[in-house]
């Protein structure tokens, strides 16, 4: 007898939660507006595909500077004037006129992690960023106390 009444009572539980479930369902599949006479338009923002090869610059010590060519590819669905620049140190690496996609080879050399950006030549708005990351591999230029001594 208990055992039917828990049985009884999880089937209702289930049919509840099904209920439930569909009139969620149909509550957020129906429009917000039945209004169908305003028109809209969507304002969608530019797909933007930014790569940088390699993204890590290493050097052997903390503080060095790193040397390294990297390349810098994108690729936006909106052809317009658009310009690569270097937003660690404000510079201007390249521009591109009415273009949507690009690639440039750069020396990188810094001792610091450094942000590139894609921006729009026109309202410098930006589009797209990366950044390139500077390691080492010792983090002191100390050099280890031998345990050898000549006097």
């Amino acid at each position: 007898m208990l055992i039917r009444q828990r049985r009884n009572l999880a089937e209702q539980r289930m049919t509840i939660f099904v209920l439930v479930s569909m009139f969620l369902f149909t509550l957020f599949s129906l429009p917000l507006s039945a209004n169908t006479d305003i028109e809209t338009t969507a304002v969608t923002e530019p797909i933007l595909r930014l790569q940088v090869t390699p993204e890590r610059c290493i050097a052997l010590h903390r503080g060095q500077t790193c040397y390294l060519d990297v390349e810098f590819k994108w690729t936006l669905d909106v052809v317009d004037d658009y310009c690569l620049i270097n937003t660690t140190t404000n510079e201007l690496l390249r521009c591109w006129k009415q273009q949507k996609q690009g690639q440039h080879i750069h020396e990188f050399q810094s001792s610091q992690s450094n942000r590139f950006s894609l921006i729009t030549r026109a309202e410098s708005i930006e589009v797209g960023a990366t950044k390139i990351e500077v390691a080492w591999v010792y983090n002191s230029t100390k050099r280890a106390k031998s345990g050898w001594r000549l006097f």
